[in-house]
């Protein structure tokens, strides 16, 4: 049994100097560095300031690279190298055929990117007894911040399921028959098989329904046996926040185009956010949402903080992507926001670190890929994402793990019905006419004629220049809510739900009572709740379910 020490061995800059409030709150890491070398010919103390900060910095080097070089820790020397994973790895080492060890580690051990190698041979050799996780929302450890995620992991030699409770509070929910689950290593290979990391399922039901869409839906691209259905490869941004900074531009101008950040991005729209100066005092641009009435204006595109050479973006894209516009989903989420997976079109611009882009590698129609993002907008989608995201960032790590329906999934009758509400939820505004040009150029007549009846349909017009692409579609609330359940409920039919799971999915207190554990997309509904004085979502979702026999 044992606590061992929770600590990267990597220096942090801002916490060593801590009592140095110019450089530990620089505004990046580059105005950190420029500090430090002002700082080595500075004055008698912050020459010796900096010489405590080389030998701590030296330290730390040495100590990484002892870890590295003496071979007992060939799983979690990896990244920037923290003490638990090694105490973990070294208990391990240490046990009996019959022996087990029990150790309080922060959730990472199951979660992570530098501990997967470590917790898949666990998985692999059967040597996972259980991982119980808490949130320290109770002061279990009253020197540890509230919101810190710890676990109680068991290893040794066994030949049953492992056991797992995620979200915990306090002890007695680890005999909650509620919230305890089991997984075999086959499941955890079948939702992870590139990682075999852990889910962070609420309740015994979120396990057992995710299992289910994983054995009927196959994972994005599956880096084990090479299957990537829909040929995506992936890109974080074209430009990085830091180290490009010299190529961006406060103002418009000549050959230059906007720098798109994650924020400006939401579901099924380019124009969520804009940025303004800040009214009547100087400062950084601040971010607003787009009011109705610019959102009304096709003409309307945001104001990005900076503008980067359309060079530069052309460089970037080149042998990549020819296209004129460009798919993007945001790192930075939670899996208690009112949405986790944010995807969104948007026009042939700069990108900026803070999202990611997915590039296609094989010839997909462009048909298909409005019922891809059809996919990764919807419900079910988002539901799956939850109980995958172990932190704040939805990466290609956890993306390429997520189950998305295949090309080969979309029947010609899905075709018909998605692709035209794609369209009209993506194109309205100018700067997104190339999408809806490409939808026109390689759809069939019957798509076509439906996209012409949805834009008189959205516009009260009774006629239209049939043989080419309409205008953009007006931005109507009401209308989009409707069209988002439709695609809901179709999507969510494509991934073998009954009416029940879906009903689960959208509340779960609608099927097991209040007191039931789980939570699914609590924020919505509450924000539904207080908008509309009704879980609107929930209403047209089901709905469209039940008027949609497809």
């Amino acid at each position: 049994l044992g606590n061992p020490p929770w600590e990267r061995i990597k220096l942090q800059e801002q916490e060593h100097f801590a009592d140095v409030p110019a450089i530990a709150r620089a505004a990046n890491k580059a105005e950190r560095e420029r500090l430090i070398r002002a700082w080595r010919n500075g004055d008698a103390w912050q020459r010796a300031r900096i010489a405590a900060y080389d030998a701590a910095k030296y330290r730390a080097d040495a100590e990484s690279r002892f870890v590295r070089a003496s071979g007992r820790f060939p799983l979690t020397a990896v990244g920037d190298v923290n003490t638990y994973a090694l105490f973990a790895e070294h208990a391990r080492s240490l046990l009996a055929p019959a022996g087990r060890a029990g150790i309080i580690v922060p959730t990472g051990i199951a979660t992570d990117d530098s501990t997967k190698a470590f917790f898949g041979d666990l998985n692999e050799r059967r040597q996972l007894i259980s991982l119980y996780d808490f949130e320290n929302r109770e002061a279990i450890f009253p020197g540890v911040h509230r919101s810190y995620k710890f676990s109680l992991l068991t290893i040794g030699s066994t030949d049953q399921p492992a056991r797992f409770v995620f979200f915990a509070t306090d002890v007695s929910h680890l005999t909650d028959p509620q919230r305890v689950f089991t997984l075999t290593p086959a499941d955890l290979a079948l939702i992870n098989p590139n990682t075999q990391t852990a889910p962070v399922f609420r309740t015994c039901a979120d396990a057992e329904l995710t299992t289910a869409i994983y054995r009927r839906v196959p994972v994005l691209v599956n880096e084990r046996t090479g299957e990537n259905p829909w040929g995506v490869s992936f890109r974080q941004g074209l430009f990085n926040m830091t180290s490009d900074s010299h190529l961006f531009h406060p103002a418009p101008g000549a050959g230059l185009l906007p720098l798109y950040e994650a924020k400006l991005l939401h579901q099924f729209t380019h124009r969520w956010a804009t940025y303004a100066a800040p009214a009547g005092r100087r400062g950084e641009p601040q971010s607003r949402e787009l009011t109705a009435a610019e959102l009304a204006d096709p003409a309307v595109t945001v104001t990005p903080r900076y503008w980067v050479p359309a060079a530069e973006v052309e460089k970037r894209l080149a042998g990549r992507w020819e296209r004129q516009w460009l798919l993007g989903w945001r790192d930075i989420t939670n899996a208690t926001n009112e949405r986790t997976a944010i995807f969104s079109l948007l026009p042939r611009v700069g990108v900026g670190g803070t999202a990611y882009l997915m590039l296609f590698t094989g010839d997909v129609p462009v048909t298909r890929v409005a019922c891809l993002m059809a996919v990764v907008n919807s419900l079910v989608f988002d539901y799956v994402t939850r109980q995958k995201i172990g932190g704040t960032h939805l990466n290609i790590m956890y993306l390429t793990q997520l189950p998305v329906l295949p090309p080969s999934a979309f029947s010609a009758d899905d075709l018909r019905v998605i692709v035209p509400r794609v369209v009209e939820l993506v194109y309205t505004a100018w700067d997104m006419r190339p999408f809806a040009a490409d939808v026109w150029a390689e759809a069939g007549d019957d798509i076509r004629q439906a996209i012409w009846q949805r834009w008189r349909a959205c516009h009260g017009a009774v006629a239209g220049d049939e043989q080419t692409v309409p205008p953009p579609f007006r931005w109507d609330d009401e209308r989009r809510a409707q069209i988002r359940a439709e695609l809901d409920a179709r999507i969510a039919r494509r991934y073998g739900l009954s009416r029940d799971e879906l009903r689960y999915i959208l509340d779960p207190a609608d099927v097991y009572g209040d007191g039931f554990p789980g939570e699914t997309f609590r924020v919505l509904k509450a924000n539904e709740l207080r908008q509309y004085g009704e879980y609107r979502t929930r209403r047209l979702v089901l709905a469209a379910w039940d008027g949609d026999e497809a």
